[in-house]
């Protein structure tokens, strides 16, 4: 993921040497993988749901927190379907990751226990429609996701989705998919 050029780059606003997220994978990203990001001057996401018991997720964070104080963040799936979501919610308002990505869902509650606490919401987008209420909601940044992301992929492709969002939004956009060397880097950021 990378934020595109503005004066709220995603490397202004974490406080990072390169404006890249290295994305949470389901089942792959851990404190292992956030760790070697954060010392390459970057930073990294992992999902709350790859860490199966209330007290591995804490041990994680814990032992992220210990490592560096560099900017990390917890990808956190905001509906019905992760029965979890309290229970993480509550444990990430603990521990205070730099930022929390919000997934599938309306991430209203993650932006209002966020905000006094300093911790920044980035949330998932697929279009345009789910943006604008994001925005309106308080969000932080947008992560556009397009049709070259993993996982849930959006429909559109990282230049039109970016496009359309730099056109009609005010918050920063970070792409998520299709990024995987210099060139499709620079591609998003023009």
């Amino acid at each position: 993921m990378s934020a595109t050029l503005s004066t709220n780059t995603l490397d202004k606003i974490l406080g990072i040497d390169y404006p890249i997220i290295v994305a949470p994978m389901f089942l792959i990203s851990n404190a292992k993988m956030i760790k070697a990001a954060l010392s390459q001057g970057v930073t990294a996401a992992f999902p709350a749901l790859n860490y199966r018991t209330d007290q591995d997720l804490i041990k994680a964070l814990n032992e992220i927190k210990a490592y560096s104080s560099k900017p990390f963040g917890v990808n956190l799936i905001v509906n019905k379907s992760n029965p979890k979501y309290k229970t993480q919610l509550s444990i990430l308002m603990e521990h205070s990751p730099a930022y929390i990505i919000t997934s599938l869902g309306n991430p209203r509650e993650v932006i209002e226990k966020c905000r006094p606490k300093g911790v920044k919401v980035f949330c998932d987008v697929v279009d345009l429609k789910y943006a604008k209420k994001v925005e309106e909601l308080g969000a932080d940044a947008v992560i556009a996701v397009n049709n070259r992301a993993g996982g849930h992929a959006g429909h559109l492709s990282p230049r039109e989705l970016i496009t359309l969002l730099k056109e009609n939004c005010s918050i920063p956009i970070i792409s998520a998919g299709g990024i995987g060397n210099g060139l499709q880097l620079k591609e998003v950021m023009e």
